[in-house]
């Protein structure tokens, strides 16, 4: 390999391919995920394609550990065509996804894989922590991060009284996840959002890896909201709440969601179902916006 220093740095490309042909990804900026789709009638065919009836996806990060991903766990496949969304990759790092088909007769089939990094906030960006919805993708945002409080990791122990010794039995346990008191700024035409946010069940905080601060799913409890200015012309909201990490929901068996996308919207903005099929020229176009 020849480095050139002066050399312009490569463009990633929009849509990564696997070596195969059969899985692809585009990385969605906006909102921080991934669209993967899994085409086994794409470049050389796999055989048997029109048997797939489920893909299986996975993501692999940088501590080696496969992650299902939220609705590919599995996801169907039509005509040997799936597809899925990934709204929960860490930001910053390289990670692989790995597609593995499966048979109308409950055999796999070889596995697909592609690798793709998803930017985190840059260096100085103002807005440097996204809240991700689990449930309602689209309700996702960034926010500006104004106070992050000290990381507290309670201690679980069972002490008691031993007789005729000066020293307590302890039986303990592995230290609770840590949490953490955030305080964000948001502007007002965001405030709504937020309000909704912090209703709407389990949320995922991530920032970029140099603040140190791993991704943390939580169920927000007790939050606080107060303008930054006189009300009618504040300039925003001090938005204080914690992170007190809950385990990942359970990814298998769930539905493909997409932000901004979903039936509803579908509905409202085709007359019937001919006009739908006239403006996407595949399925997975359809369940994608057109983003495959």
């Amino acid at each position: 390999m020849i480095v050139l220093p002066g050399a312009p740095p490569v463009t990633v490309p929009d849509r990564v391919v696997s070596p195969d042909g059969w899985l692809a990804a585009i990385v969605d900026e906006p909102w921080a995920g991934v669209v993967l789709s899994y085409d086994a009638t794409a470049g050389t065919p796999l055989p048997a394609a029109a048997d797939v009836r489920r893909v299986r996806i996975v993501r692999v990060g940088p501590d080696g550990v496969e992650v299902p991903v939220r609705g590919a766990a599995p996801a169907w496949a039509i005509e040997g065509v799936g597809v899925a969304y990934d709204h929960e990759p860490p930001l910053g790092v390289p990670v692989v996804y790995r597609a593995t088909p499966e048979y109308a007769d409950g055999t796999s089939g070889p596995v697909s894989s592609l690798a793709v990094e998803v930017p985190a906030p840059a260096p100085g960006a103002i807005r440097d922590l996204w809240l991700k919805s689990v449930d309602e993708p689209g309700l996702s945002l960034r926010v500006h991060i104004t106070s992050w409080g000290e990381r507290e990791s309670a201690g679980r122990q069972d002490v008691a009284s031993r007789s005729g010794s000066p020293y307590a039995l302890v039986g303990y346990d592995v230290h609770a996840a840590p949490s953490v008191a955030a305080v964000v700024d948001v502007p007002p035409e965001q405030i709504e959002q937020v309000r909704e946010l912090m209703d709407c069940g389990v949320l995922l905080a991530q920032t970029r890896p140099g603040y140190q601060q791993p991704d943390a799913f939580f169920v927000p409890g007790d939050w606080t909201e107060k303008a930054t200015g006189k009300l009618g012309a504040t300039g925003g909201y001090a938005v204080g709440f914690t992170v007190q990490p809950v385990e990942r929901p359970a990814p298998e068996d769930q539905p493909m969601r997409l932000p901004g996308w979903s039936w509803d919207q579908v509905a409202a903005a085709f007359a019937d179902w001919d006009a739908v099929a006239a403006a996407f020229p595949s399925w997975a176009a359809l369940a994608t916006n057109g983003r495959v």
